[in-house]
Formats: structure tokens, C-alpha cells, sequence
């Protein structure tokens, strides 16, 4: 039997592109259409600047999940707490409610195009010490830092480091899933840990890898993914 097709809204990680979500909507079932939402590449990129752009993706969808990884965890929780009548349930992958080091907030004026144009550096350090490059991934990454700006990449980081705890305004009526990596450095378990003391109902399921788990171990991915969209349309 034909399964009844659902909408999958995917919110990319702080590149705000498509690329690292690519091997995961080739591994997802036919029935579930998988949309990727792009950033801009010029102007606000703050989450309340994106917002719009995440509401407008979510407005002509009758029966959709939404799925904001690392970066998009907080967009997605914004929208969750709009309740729009065809949300269905929503996946934060490798996500946080507030900054996910709390001592990194400090650094927040130090979150410069300059700085940023690191970025590309400190990835190949975490992939070589995680034991994760691969030539795929290296291109993929490569084209990543091609397209978006360090300037933008700064604006997105310095969005992290302004985050509030979430905690008081989080609202979610519908079900969630987190999605982490085993072996995540980039946000730590206890991330996990603050998102299920907000919200209680939460359900954590943690698969072997690291921050990019959703890209370099895809089948568990997939699996726990499809899961629950199964389990909860």
C-alpha cells in the first residue's frame, strides 16, 4: 500500500544551505516530501530576521513536520510555539535552547567576518580529530564556505551567542524528537538534557556520530527520523 504523503520542512545548520541535507532527502521514503529551507546571503540573519522566511515555507503545508538542525533548533521551537493547525510534530538534530557552551557567550562581540573567515579551519580540525573527513565531505564543506559569506556566518554566530534561555517561552503541543550525536563536541549532551527538563514530553534519541551525525551516519539517521514521522502523522 501507497503510504499517505507528508511534508517534511528541513532548517539547515548555521551555512543556512542545502548541501549537508542532501544524502539525507535521497535516503528518505518517497512519501515524504523533504523541503529545504535556504538562508539569505545578504541582509538579517538573526532568528528573528529568518523567522518570516521559516512561517512562509510552513504556511501552505496541510500536514508537515519541521526538523531545525544545530543553528535552526531555535527556529523550529519558535514555530512549534505558533501552533500552526497542520504541524504534526517537530526533530531538533544536534540543537540547543540557549548557547550551547554557556562560557562561549562572552565572546559574542568577537564574532566577526574576520573571525569567521576560521570557520573552514576549525571544521577540519573536528573532522580529522572525529575521524569523519572524507573527499565527499570535504567537497560538500568546501562548497558550503564557497557560497555563504564569513559576514553572514558571523551574524549567524553572533545570533547563538545573544540566545536567552528558551525555557520560559517554549511552548511545543505537538511531539518531539532530538536527534544527537554520540560523540558531539559542538553541542554536548546536556543540551539535550536542558530541552527535556522545558519540555518533558521530548523524546532523545542519540546515534553514533558527531555534531554532523544527521550527514555522516545517515541510515540511523533516516530510520530514527521516518520513525517518527510515521509514529505521530
Amino acid at each position: 500500500m501507497a503510504e499517505r504523503r507528508t511534508t517534511l520542512i528541513l532548517l539547515p545548520g548555521m551555512d543556512g544551505t542545502d548541501i549537508f541535507f542532501r544524502p539525507l532527502r535521497g535516503a528518505l521514503p518517497a512519501w515524504i516530501d523533504a523541503r529545504c529551507l535556504q538562508y539569505p546571503v545578504s541582509g538579517g540573519n538573526d532568528y528573528l530576521d529568518l523567522l518570516p522566511l521559516v512561517r512562509e515555507a510552513c504556511r501552505s503545508c496541510d500536514d508537515f513536520f519541521v526538523l531545525g538542525w544545530s543553528f535552526s533548533g531555535p527556529l523550529a521551537l519558535m514555530i512549534a510555539a505558533e501552533a500552526p493547525p497542520g504541524l504534526r510534530g517537530v526533530v531538533l538534530c544536534a540543537s540547543f535552547i540557549s548557547v550551547p557552551w554557556p562560557v562561549i557567550r562572552l565572546l559574542r562581540r568577537a564574532a566577526t567576518a574576520s573571525v569567521a573567515r576560521l570557520f573552514p579551519f576549525v571544521s577540519e580540525l573536528l573532522a580529522r580529530l572525529g575521524g569523519y573527513t572524507s573527499d565527499p565531505f570535504r567537497r560538500d564543506r568546501a562548497e558550503c564556505w564557497a557560497r555563504v559569506p564569513p559576514s553572514i556566518l558571523a551574524t549567524r554566530a553572533r545570533a547563538i551567542l545573544g540566545m536567552n534561555r528558551m525555557t520560559p517561552r517554549l511552548t511545543c503541543h505537538v511531539p518531539l524528537l532530538y536527534v544527537g550525536g554520540s560523540s558531539d563536541v559542538v553541542v554536548p549532551s546536556w543540551n539535550a538534557r536542558a530541552v527535556t527538563r522545558a519540555i518533558p514530553t521530548a523524546r532523545v534519541v542519540t546515534i553514533d556520530g558527531p555534531h554532523l551525525a544527521l550527514y555522516t551516519n545517515l541510515e540511523a539517521a533516516a530510520r530514527t527520523i521516518v520513525q517518527f514521522i510515521r509514529e505521530n502523522r
